[in-house]
């Protein structure tokens, strides 16, 4: 599987680790689900006898392969996710391209980010990893508009180049604004 390069990607790049994490978390989550099915089947079979206590042994195998075959389901996809993950940061604009089947990508132009932030959830925080988000007046950027999964050290660094960057690019159009002062004739 082809890991989707940039500049930006290679210089900022994804922590494997965003893979085991998100792994994690989904397994956390169907883990929670099928304990509550679990519980419900005790529930129901446990009282009706012995025969349905044989059921139960039967049931508990087959929850506990079927979490076997998410966790290995949901490596795979993440791994599938990590390859085709793609940011770049050109000279205009933002350029951010996620998901393996239904493919995302969100362009954002410097001069319309209005905020640039670093943050941990829990697991980011046990894993050491970042999110940069990105914010502008779209409701699609603050759902799309991140890099998720990076280190410290990329993600400052990313953090650093975008705040320049459109500083720059602010600071560029602010004085374009400005109209020449035209000189009387005397």
């Amino acid at each position: 599987m082809q890991i989707a390069q940039s500049k930006t990607r290679e210089q900022y790049p994804l922590s494997f680790k965003k893979i085991i994490k998100k792994t994690i978390a989904s397994t956390i989550v169907v883990t929670i689900l099928l304990l509550i099915i679990w519980g419900i089947l005790v529930f129901m079979l446990g009282s009706t006898g012995q025969a349905a206590i044989a059921w139960l042994g039967t049931a508990t195998l087959g929850i506990s392969g079927f979490l076997f075959v998410t966790i290995l389901l949901t490596y795979f996809y993440q791994r599938w996710y990590f390859a085709v993950y793609f940011y770049e940061l050109s000279s205009d604009f933002i350029q951010i391209k996620k998901g393996p089947i239904t493919p995302r990508e969100i362009t954002i132009p410097y001069e319309r980010v209005q905020d640039i932030y670093v943050d941990q959830d829990l697991l980011d925080r046990i894993f050491g990893l970042y999110d940069v988000h990105l914010s502008s007046a779209t409701i699609s950027s603050g759902i799309e508009a991140h890099i998720d999964g990076v280190e410290k050290e990329a993600a400052e660094g990313l953090r650093d180049v975008l705040l320049q960057t459109v500083q720059q690019k602010i600071s560029k159009n602010k004085s374009a604004d400005v109209p020449a002062s035209n000189s009387p004739i005397s």
